[in-house]
């Protein structure tokens, strides 16, 4: 398939054409491990899996980089505030190392639970400061960089001329905002750390020594040293959510450009912020954050809020709503139960190459043309509708459905499958012919009592035209 992407860097849909003919180099901003996950940063991570997903289904090797930040990011874009790793320390009365082994964690859990391929590296900053260090002292050797007594090494943005260009601003338009106050020595409110220096009198639980002092680096600096240690120079994608366009991602072009030329990556692609019914991007530091526990909790397969996440496009904001998961799981389970219903039949039957292969080019395609996934999914419930394809095309198809987009549906239809053949005990049996004859007697408060009793014992009874059956819950 001809694959389109939508770059921010020329802000239009182009043709992909990597770097080096069937292989992709990607790196994707990863998570700071200093508190759990919201289900806003999961949606990230989802597109970047469906990005992975099509550009295997087209043939492409994949090398897929995905950082670890547990040291180095304040709380302000504008090198202000605490370092979250420090603050989630304090917050949870632990060291620093173990918080952030135990946030990544829980957010690997999350990830698997969500069915994210995991990426082939994901290096953690702390492991590499000599890196970090080493870039700061090129950037040095070519006046790039200056330093606040103090305070730390800082990156002068009046150097590179086309600071900014990622999002079409200038030094003007990202000036640092009215809602923290700007370091009034900087020489330029765009300029950014590189290395701080740990406060005099105070011993950090994470710094190092460096050619300027004992500190730590800026968080900015990690994504060029890593992804330049295992992608190389230059490499194809570079991701992450929109909020990291206009600064972050901006400072790590400034950074890399001046030692590798440019351009550093080919195309950036940025994801749409998850927002509540106000608006309001879902963010960890208002403390309100929903995490993929409070959704298991309410009895939520992960698989409905990836189905959730896949019925908008990866560009636009998505409105997080209860009501809008509960339409998102009822429209997910519907298709499992219909997948469940086939499975037996598929393997009596066999596949239809050709009608196979113009449903799989439909789908994939519409994926593949700038990650249209609510269009594949409304293909892929055309092609379950179409009463002329036979169950084992159908099947087939959602093998190929599930390598796509990972929304496990014959994983689920299988699950399914072996809940409803599996036969009712003698005493759940006993229970449902006395309601039968209550319902005959027309005794419904019996009935009900009755339908009561084996749905606390946990199986569903379900009434057919031809009779009743008993369906263990899942």
């Amino acid at each position: 398939m001809n694959v389109r992407l939508f770059n921010t860097m020329s802000r239009k849909i182009e043709d992909f054409k990597p770097l080096s003919a069937g292989k992709v180099g990607f790196y994707g901003c990863g998570p700071t491990v200093y508190h759990y996950a919201h289900i806003g940063n999961l949606r990230s991570f989802i597109q970047n899996d469906i990005l992975k997903r099509m550009l295997i289904e087209n043939g492409y090797e994949v090398t897929h980089v995905m950082n670890i930040t547990d040291v180095g990011h304040l709380t302000s874009d504008e090198d202000t505030g605490e370092d979250k790793m420090e603050k989630g320390a304090a917050r949870d009365n632990k060291s620093v190392w173990e918080i952030a082994k135990f946030y990544t964690d829980q957010f690997l859990h999350d990830f698997d639970d969500l069915n994210l391929i995991r990426p082939n590296f994901m290096p953690k900053a702390t492991d590499y400061i000599q890196e970090q260090i080493d870039i700061i002292k090129k950037l040095e050797a070519l006046g790039y960089t200056y330093k606040i007594e103090d305070d730390g090494i800082y990156y002068d943005t009046s150097k590179f001329p086309e600071y900014g260009k990622l999002t079409g601003g200038s030094l003007a338009g990202n000036r640092a905002g009215a809602r923290v106050e700007f370091n009034s020595l900087k020489r330029n409110p765009t300029d950014f750390a590189l290395w701080k220096f740990s406060p005099k009198n105070e011993k950090r639980q994470m710094e190092w020594d460096s050619p300027w002092g004992i500190g730590f680096p800026g968080w900015h600096t990690e994504c060029c040293a890593m992804s330049m240690k295992l992608l190389g120079n230059h490499f194809d994608i570079h991701t992450g959510g929109e909020d990291l366009s206009r600064v972050h991602h901006n400072n790590e072009i400034a950074q890399s450009e001046p030692i590798v030329g440019s351009p550093w990556v080919k195309y950036w692609l940025h994801t749409g912020f998850l927002v509540d019914r106000s608006g309001e991007k879902m963010s960890k530091s208002k403390g309100e954050f929903l995490g993929m526990d409070a959704l298991r909790k309410r009895g939520y397969d992960p698989m409905a809020y990836k189905y959730l996440v896949l019925l908008s496009h990866f560009q636009a904001q998505l409105a997080f709503s209860w009501e809008g998961l509960e339409s998102a799981a009822n429209g997910y389970k519907n298709i499992v139960k219909k997948i469940a219903a086939m499975l037996e039949q598929a393997e009596k039957g066999s596949v239809d190459k050709s009608v196979y292969d113009v449903w799989h080019d439909k789908i994939l395609s519409a994926v593949s043309d700038n990650m249209k996934t609510a269009e594949a999914l409304v293909i892929i419930q055309e092609m379950l509708k179409d009463s002329d394809i036979n169950a084992a095309t159908k099947i087939s198809l959602f093998e190929f459905i599930d390598r796509l987009l990972g929304l496990q549906f014959i994983d689920r239809a299988k699950k399914l499958k072996s809940v409803n053949d599996e036969v009712a005990p003698k005493d759940i049996q006993e229970l449902a012919d006395q309601r039968t004859k209550a319902k005959e007697d027309k005794n419904w408060q019996l009935a009900d009592q009755l339908r009561d009793k084996i749905d606390a014992a946990g199986w569903q009874i379900v009434d057919t035209k031809d009779g009743v059956k008993l369906l263990k819950k899942a």
